[in-house]
């Protein structure tokens, strides 16, 4: 598992965020009061995955996963999403509505793992499915391809009972490297990318997609010793 930390935020940092104000610095130190309570949600989650995994291999011969990635949005990051997304500067607005403070990302190797996996974490009674949505079968219009669930988990801090949200995205390996390339892009382009680049990188998506159904159907046939029928 790779683990991005937070770099720790100081008064010099506070100053220097963005529709830094007042009311900023009131939320900011209201979210940096609980702000340990998403660590313990990103830990508990990544432990799961990693169970299952595990779970998988002894059970199916098989590890779905090939990697975990996980990080705690930055104080700046959570400002702006508020700002970009026109909530509430309050703290109540941003318990309600920012759910990726605590991300996840889950690289499997092929298609069939993701679902696999996502059918054994959201059976677990300690959790609760906030949101889902399928971008693999429904990618979005550039071609990003990814499933985005957030669930709600039950942590145990002291003597209180916590539900906590943590967003996790899941992709293939073929997803996720159309995905960061894809933002690399965008990002050095100033979301300025010509047309036929855009239309480019949308066929080089679908094209990846076909590579991953292709290797799934011989993984199937080669391991399982039966014809692929699909997901």
């Amino acid at each position: 598992m790779i683990l991005q930390k937070t770099e720790k935020i100081n008064r010099n940092r506070l100053n220097n965020i963005p529709n830094f104000n007042e009311q900023t610095k009131e939320i900011i130190l209201k979210y940096l009061s609980i702000e340990n309570e998403y660590g313990y949600a990103l830990r508990e989650m990544s432990a799961k995955l990693e169970n299952l995994d595990d779970y998988c291999q002894n059970h199916f011969d098989h590890n779905p996963i090939h990697h975990i990635e996980s990080r705690i949005k930055s104080p700046e990051s959570i400002i702006e999403k508020m700002i970009r997304r026109g909530y509430d500067l309050t703290f109540e607005s941003l318990r309600k509505n920012i759910y990726d403070i605590a991300g996840i990302r889950v690289i499997c190797k092929y298609i069939r793992d993701i679902y696999q996996i996502i059918d054994l974490l959201i059976s677990q009674k300690d959790l609760k499915v906030l949101l889902r949505k399928d971008y693999i079968a429904n990618p979005k219009e550039t071609g990003y391809r990814s499933l985005h669930l957030v669930l709600s988990i039950e942590l145990y801090i002291g003597n209180e009972v916590k539900t906590v949200p943590v967003e996790i995205q899941f992709r293939t390996l073929a997803m996720d490297m159309w995905a960061s390339l894809e933002h690399e892009l965008r990002y050095k382009s100033k979301n300025n990318l010509p047309l036929s680049d855009q239309e480019a990188l949308k066929q080089y998506s679908e094209d990846l997609y076909h590579v991953d159904t292709e290797m799934e159907k011989i993984y199937v046939s080669t391991t399982k010793g039966v014809k692929y029928n699909g997901i």
